[in-house]
């Protein structure tokens, strides 16, 4: 994956020059700090994070066999985060999930900058708390590589039925808490290891092989190594756009936060609210469309190969897109049922205020009053115009999504009859003794024959479902655009006429906001 820095810092000075009277300078010098160090070494770093008293620190001084590495204790000691080197990588102890607030903030912070987490347990009380797997679960949605350390406090036997247990506990909870947060196969997501970490600090201090094996820090280490092996660009990308990502919403949360009229920062609020949400539906939408598209592929070219004629191919063709667009359909209908509700409770907000006004305009004769409440009014008429509106196109879409697999099937038809059943060879010859050198031939031109039909295979469906894709990503992004364009340059306009005073300041915003928007593409 090849990284554009030269877009990496456009999007940096392009922050700082949008937000700089939202945010302090030291805040925005340790973020442009940040990115130039991760642009300049691309390297994945290692945070080690957990409850405070699961063992993290004594896990590290494990790790590096040096008893004073880290401070352990059985309270939260600092809110800072210790920076090692570990086999030519960085990783970083940081405070505990469940330590003070100003703590765990600190915590938080540095989560969006690493790309692999070790996430430490312990046997002896953390094992059954909620908290714990709710923050597991918003590690994985972050796309993090992560391993679960088991910090075997209780110095059970690794085979013991108790251990077992507690191993399954683990996973049963992992299990539970996936079905609550909408992750599938959760448990397929991270990697799990039971370790004695005293122990194994013990072992590698008094130089003991035997204490080491028995407390699996090898096996730990292995672990460790191949995560941050097999971590690249990809990871170390991701947790760079989701700090950016974070960082300049938290901007736009103070600029909405500043506006200094409380009609104004409810239109603030949901045109940020409206950019948000396209961006998440849109990657939502994408996301349910690329991961059919490889199970399609794979199906299509599993029937090709197998002789399937043309009716059996289409046939798989259409009850396959039937699925995908429901399940389209259905995502549709929760985007627009979520829209609807959005705007009315905007609505509902918006006529309290004007409520207000009208007891400001009985008591006062200013015309800015009056201005002012008009416009309300008229923004409060245009909300529900909004909320059919979503109603409307919502529908449409349904429409053309259904109407998408004639026209796919029309394009392709052709193609298919062409190849259906052209590309199955069975590699089998029978031969005497005597034919033995015949056979080897013929068998070997057979063999390459079947290896340039799979190619051949593997390159049409690839063909089809690149075209697919691309014909629904297109249609995705027209719908998109068709809701959530309108809305938001009808609140724009909305914002603009209730504007006086704070054109500067919501200048930046719409500025940072297409910086974001350029980072999300």
């Amino acid at each position: 994956m090849i990284v554009d820095k030269n877009r990496y810092e456009t999007i940096v000075e392009d922050v700082i020059k949008y937000s700089k009277n939202e945010v302090s300078e030291n805040d925005l010098k340790q973020f442009q700090q940040h990115i130039e160090e991760k642009l300049e070494n691309f390297e994945p770093t290692l945070m080690v994070y957990g409850t405070y008293n699961a063992g993290k620190s004594t896990l590290l001084n494990a790790l590096f066999g040096i008893e004073e590495m880290a401070k352990t204790g059985d309270s939260p000691e600092t809110a800072e985060v210790s920076e090692y080197k570990y086999n030519g990588y960085t990783i970083y102890d940081t405070p505990g999930i469940n330590a003070p607030i100003e703590h765990e903030n600190v915590t938080n912070e540095h989560l969006k900058k690493c790309e692999v987490i070790l996430f430490v347990l312990s046997n002896d009380g953390s094992l059954e708390e909620e908290y714990v797997y709710t923050k597991i679960s918003e590690i994985i949605k972050l796309n993090k590589p992560l391993l679960i350390v088991l910090n075997n406090k209780k110095n059970s036997d690794p085979n013991s039925k108790e251990s077992i247990q507690e191993i399954d506990k683990v996973n049963i909870n992992l299990s539970k808490i996936g079905d609550r947060a909408g992750i599938k196969n959760i448990e397929e997501k991270v990697s799990l290891c039971m370790v004695d970490v005293k122990t194994a600090l013990e072992g590698k201090i008094e130089q003991e092989q035997e204490l080491i094996d028995e407390s699996n820090i090898v096996q730990l280490e292995k672990n460790i190594d191949k995560l941050l092996t097999e971590a690249g660009n990809k990871e170390v990308i991701n947790a760079l756009n989701l700090y950016i990502k974070s960082f300049i919403n938290d901007v736009i949360s103070k600029i909405d936060m500043k506006i200094d009229n409380p009609e104004l920062q409810k239109v603030e609020e949901l045109l940020t609210f409206l950019e948000k949400f396209k961006n998440k539906s849109e990657i939502e939408l994408k996301n349910i469309i690329h991961k059919k598209m490889n199970i399609l592929e794979s199906g299509l070219r599993a029937r090709l190969l197998n002789g399937s004629n043309e009716e059996e191919i289409h046939q798989y063709l259409e009850n396959f897109l039937d699925t995908l667009i429901s399940q389209i359909e259905s995502k549709f209908e929760t985007i627009s049922s979520e829209l609807k509700a959005r705007i009315e409770q905007f609505s509902e907000d918006m006529n309290a205020i004007n409520i207000d006004y009208e007891k400001v305009r009985l008591e006062s004769s200013e015309e800015a009053n009056e201005e002012t409440s008009t416009v309300i009014e008229d923004t409060l008429k245009n909300a529900l115009k909004n909320k059919e509106l979503v109603t409307n196109v919502t529908k449409e879409a349904l429409l053309k999504l259904r109407e998408f697999k004639i026209l796919f099937k029309g394009k392709w038809e052709k193609t298919l009859g062409k190849y259906a059943g052209k590309f199955a060879i069975v590699v089998n010859v029978l031969v005497g003794a005597y034919e033995i050198y015949q056979a080897i031939s013929s068998h070997n031109k057979q063999v390459e024959a079947q290896r340039q039909h799979v190619l051949s295979a593997k390159n049409k469906s690839e063909e089809i479902i690149d075209s697919l894709k691309t014909d629904l990503f297109d249609s995705i992004d027209g719908v998109l655009n068709e809701v959530f364009d309108n809305l938001i340059k009808n609140f724009r306009k909305a914002s603009d006429e209730l504007n006086k005073n704070n054109v500067s300041l919501l200048g930046n915003k719409q500025k940072i906001q297409m910086t974001l928007n350029q980072l999300l593409t």
